[in-house]
């Protein structure tokens, strides 16, 4: 029998509290899919057709339906895109480029001094490399989606990646949350990626932590199955998912995803009766902006096996570079400067 994620049941009870609906994306996407022709409708932009709206809600959260959906659409071939594009050498290993400018003073081409450096060093590099590579990967995809529009215009045809392509810039030209700073669907999607990398590299480092003495293939697998433990913060809002991550000190005051986690994190918790990395519950606040009323989750979840394509990215470079060796040793240095510390 299935085990309750206790920490889902919490989640999005204190969503509820905090006065907001979720609409699940899928039925939308499902209808866009029967009838491609609700890209270009009025009840598209109206929360999709759910009721009730609240006299107060904002603008904001029609916007957030309608963009979010229409990601969802766009998210299935950025999958199949990632897919294709990784950099694999002739033994199947993940090939990754220096980051230019990197902080860490780490080069592939130097692979001594990456065997020497220390293990915070070492995740900060792989964390940035592959920020760095998956930037030029979906940056090569919206670049696919854009020639797709133009195509289309020119041909007097339409696609199901060129209707969404257009009615998504459409909306996000004229939004009053994404408009004034620029955002378009090359930068959502790169903020959003770097956000699952984060998490995805948060939890492979917190189970040497949480739980030393292991084999690296007993981490691998731990990972795996607590993967789903996690991904309940991919289908609330982001003031939630925010506030989650502040109050867990797992996210940098710089909101970068090249920084290792902390060692004094309390997001993740180990539970010896499952056997799983868990999420803390007692960290969760109900959190909503003045007049939102609904969320959607993240775009990248209705997108079928997108969120398990990161982990499956980070996972093969930390098995790579020997990451959960060297994390335990991280581990267990941290452990020893607390018992001096202690004095036991």
């Amino acid at each position: 029998m299935a085990r309750t994620n206790d920490f889902a049941l919490a989640y999005a009870s204190a969503h509820e509290e905090a006065g907001m609906t979720r609409i699940n994306l899928a039925p939308i996407l499902h209808r866009i899919a029967e009838d491609p022709n609700y890209f270009f409708s009025d009840e598209l932009l109206a929360l999709a057709g759910h009721c009730p709206a609240h006299g107060d809600t904002r603008k904001e959260d029609f916007e957030k339906v309608a963009i979010n959906t229409l990601l969802g659409v766009l998210y299935v071939d950025l999958r199949d895109h990632i897919i294709a594009r990784m950099p694999l050498d002739e033994t199947g290993q993940l090939r990754l480029s220096t980051p230019p400018d990197s902080p860490h003073g780490l080069d592939f081409t130097d692979p001594e001094n990456m065997a020497a450096a220390d293990p915070d060093r070492m995740v900060g590099f792989l964390r940035d490399s592959v920020c760095h590579l998956l930037d030029a990967v979906i940056k090569d995809w919206a670049i696919k989606v854009m020639v797709e529009e133009e195509h289309c215009r020119e041909e007097g045809t339409i696609t199901e990646l060129a209707a969404a392509g257009y009615v998504l810039g459409r909306e996000l030209q004229k939004s009053v949350l994404h408009g004034p700073s620029g955002y378009d669907m090359l930068s959502i999607t790169k903020t959003g990626s770097h956000t699952a990398l984060h998490v995805c590299w948060n939890l492979v480092e917190a189970a040497p932590l949480l739980r030393p003495g292991l084999e690296a293939a007993a981490y691998d697998d731990l990972v795996r199955r607590s993967l789903k433990q996690v991904l309940p913060l991919a289908m609330g809002s982001l003031g939630m998912l925010c506030q989650f991550m502040a109050a867990g000190r797992i996210e940098a005051d710089d909101h970068q995803a090249i920084h290792p986690l902390r060692p004094d994190q309390s997001a993740f918790l180990y539970d010896p009766d499952k056997d799983l990395i868990v999420l803390n519950t007692d960290l969760i606040e109900p959190t909503a902006m003045v007049g939102e009323r609904h969320y959607t989750g993240c775009p990248a979840f209705y997108a079928n096996g997108l969120i398990n394509l990161y982990m499956e990215i980070v996972l093969t470079l930390a098995a790579q570079h020997g990451m959960y060796v060297r994390l335990q040793g991280r581990a267990a240095g941290l452990a020893s400067q607390l018992r001096g510390m202690t004095g036991s």
